[in-house]
């Protein structure tokens, strides 16, 4: 990321994080690779069982057929999914599939056999998550319904950044998002948020904007996660539905960092383009849309890393720091990764004038903030009194869509290093 273009839009600080896949997404079964049995090792006659603790499903394929100890195996491996999954559906059984494995091959001169197997502990575990997922299924289903209760099947309803842990974005967010989907789009139209949209109201386009929140917690002992789900109307109504809550292990992993709650102002808004609901890939580029309701002299700062931050506007290339009622501003960047942090946010300050953002008037151009100050901005200890805030973030994503990359850049670490602490 060239410094002076990200201190003019930032510099997006997110180390790589690798994107695990959720506990019950499909995973397609890897095709077995069978060894050649030992002559008259299994003659297919129902006489070879498996260790005690495991499920068995045996298949034949025809022994003139081409790869049959493949296709033999592939079906083996059906079977037994199918058999121990009868009551479960489709990503279900794909998820338990993963758990099979080939015990034997052989031969009846005819006939190529195959046996697989699954691990009697895998297959509680696979059916304990796979009640839990069904019961979150069910509590997304029933918030769907209470979030869009009357809505006609024709209006469009777009799902916003899901916020974990204080930022969007994030394969737990992600993967909660795209259940949450399947039940909007049994209501309504689904519909993606437009890109060029500042975070305020209803974008253009959208009936309906749904947007989620996850916190952590413990309940019984248990580490749970809660998930709070609103809507807003065009008209400008908001309705909350109940809590959505499930054991945090059903999910994937919890992300590394989260960021304390900051109140956010009536008024201001800020939102960033995003393909992937509040994450972006690794050196994405995109935009940081800012509005105001009224005039407004604004502050943008960058948040990263372990309590840092910067100055992402307005700076020497920049200089005009007003916001004018109405008409959004949008700051580019590139989301860069960065040794130490797999996310970032942007905190918005707005006062009608210089004077009115206190010790932050004479911070312009491009600067790092004192580390005790930039602690400050992120808790909104340091925020100045009667000054209107708004924040956004992201975290990195990879895998799935994302183009490969190389690692976090020393030299954006260095180059930000670098840059002079802003004057207060």
């Amino acid at each position: 990321m060239r410094v002076s273009a990200l201190v003019l839009a930032s510099v997006a600080l997110a180390s790589l994080v690798a994107c695990p896949t959720p506990a019950n997404s499909p995973t397609p079964a890897a095709t077995p690779t069978p060894t050649p049995p030992v002559a008259d090792e299994w003659r297919c006659g129902g006489d070879l069982v498996p260790p005690s603790g495991w499920q068995q499903e045996t298949a034949f394929a025809d022994a003139t057929t081409p790869n049959a100890r493949d296709e033999a195996a592939n079906a083996a491996t059906a079977k037994l999914t199918r058999r121990l999954c009868a009551t479960a559906g489709g990503a279900a059984c794909d998820s338990l599939a993963a758990h099979a494995r080939l015990w034997k091959t052989g031969t009846n001169g005819k006939d190529v056999c195959a046996m697989a197997v699954i691990k009697a502990e895998e297959l509680a575990e696979w059916r304990a998550l796979s009640s839990t997922l069904t019961a979150l299924d069910d509590r997304l289903g029933a918030a769907a319904g209470e979030l869009l209760r009357g809505v006609a099947p024709s209006r469009r309803v777009a799902i916003d950044a899901v916020v974990d842990l204080g930022i969007p974005g994030g394969p737990r967010a992600d993967w909660l998002r795209a259940r949450m989907e399947r039940f909007v789009g049994q209501r309504a139209t689904l519909v993606d948020v437009p890109k060029r949209w500042a975070g305020d109201g209803v974008p253009d386009g959208v009936d309906v904007l749904l947007r989620a929140s996850l916190v952590s917690r413990l309940e019984q002992g248990v580490a749970t996660v809660e998930s709070t789900w609103s809507a807003r109307f065009r008209d400008g109504h908001k309705v909350a539905s109940a809590p959505v809550a499930f054991p945090e292990q059903a999910a994937p992993r919890a992300p590394a960092q989260a960021a304390p709650p900051l109140a956010e102002s009536s008024g201001l808004s800020a939102r960033l383009d995003s393909d992937h609901g509040g994450g972006l890939c690794p050196r994405e580029q995109t935009r940081l849309w800012v509005k105001s309701d009224t005039d407004a002299i604004v502050r943008v700062f960058d948040l990263y890393g372990a309590g840092e931050a910067l100055l992402s506007h307005p700076t020497s290339g920049r200089p005009d720091a007003h916001l004018r009622a109405g008409q959004p501003i949008s700051l580019a960047f590139e989301a860069t990764p960065m040794p130490g942090s797999e996310s970032e946010r942007f905190l918005v300050l707005a006062a009608p004038s210089e004077r009115a953002l206190g010790r932050f008037a004479s911070t312009k151009g491009e600067c790092r903030v004192p580390a005790d100050l930039a602690r400050g901005l992120a808790s909104g200890e340091a925020i100045p009194p009667g000054v209107k805030v708004a924040t956004t973030g992201y975290r990195i994503v990879t895998g799935g869509s994302c183009p490969a990359t190389s690692g976090p850049s020393m030299a954006v670490a260095e180059a930000v290093a670098a840059l002079p602490l802003c004057p207060l």
